[in-house]
């Protein structure tokens, strides 16, 4: 199981290895495979008609081509993944972004050739069911987030009893760490499926948050780095708690929390994570 891996360090690529791909593409995925990242970090949310798909943001425009499907821009500039049936959805490129913009600045630096950035053009938006036979296929551990609906006004489906159906379809529960910001999807899916390891994700600081994760059957605390400390690491590791800290990039913030204990280090560049676990462990 996920938890298997809690006292060892581990990387898991952000998106994907959303730094040398598409962020949550099967390139991306794929690309976190030959990085050697022992998990996968992506995002769910739900289509107009009810599927589970990859897909960070609420609305398009940033890493799709919808701008140039004015049929699609049903709400013009907000149009989001709520707004389009999964059909529609496949119809969007969320690949040819990637060399347009080099979020990463990788094509500059020559990390990521120019032909392959271009052969990014046409990828699709990937499905839950896609994803989970790849991650099946693979062996390597996911660490799923339940996108927050609520916060698009949308509940004409419960996200939570797609995921976790397709889940057990796929007979692929042991593989799986389930994390969210909505703290009462976590409670909903710990009452259906009390085996499933959950991660407490917050962009804000949790005064005891040992407590606050152990009153939510949680297995690990999701943090931002910007406001967690050595000693918060080691109170919730000692407490039995796995700690995955969100985002690091910084070469010199990857050592540190790899020394601090830190069970997971999410990054873009799962490569250099990799790197800052070895050496650490090494020591």
């Amino acid at each position: 199981m996920f938890t298997d891996k809690a006292d060892e360090r581990i990387t898991h690529a952000h998106r994907g290895a959303r730094a040398y791909a598409p962020e949550n593409t099967m390139p991306a995925f794929q690309k976190a495979l030959e990085l050697r990242a022992e998990a996968i970090e992506l995002d769910v949310n739900l289509t107009k008609d009810g599927y589970a798909v990859i897909f960070h943001d609420y609305v398009l425009t940033r890493t799709t081509n919808i701008a140039e499907l004015p049929h699609l821009q049903k709400h013009g500039e907000k149009t989001g993944i709520h707004h389009l049936t999964l059909e529609e959805v496949r119809m969007l490129d969320a690949g040819k972004w990637y060399a347009e913009n080099d979020p990463h600045r990788q094509i500059a630096a020559g990390t990521v050739s120019a032909e392959t950035a271009a052969a990014f053009e046409g990828t699709f938006v990937p499905t839950l069911d896609e994803l989970l036979f790849f991650i099946k296929a693979s062996g390597v551990l996911l660490n799923l987030e339940i996108k927050d609906q609520t916060k698009i006004g949308d509940n004409s489906h419960t996200i939570v009893h797609t995921i976790l159906e397709q889940i057990k379809v796929h007979e692929i529960q042991d593989q799986i760490m389930i994390s969210s910001f909505n703290h009462d999807y976590l409670k909903t899916i710990h009452a259906e499926m009390p085996e499933m390891p959950l991660g407490v994700l917050t962009e804000e600081r949790i005064e005891n948050a040992v407590d606050y994760c152990k009153q939510l059957h949680a297995a690990a605390y999701h943090p931002c780095r910007t406001f967690t400390t050595a000693d918060d690491i080691k109170a919730l590791r000692e407490a039995g708690l796995m700690v995955n800290i969100w985002t690091i990039n910084c070469e010199h913030e990857l050592y540190a929390f790899a020394n601090w204990g830190t069970s997971g280090l999410i990054s873009d560049f799962p490569d250099k994570a990799r790197a800052a676990i070895l050496e650490v462990t090494a020591q």
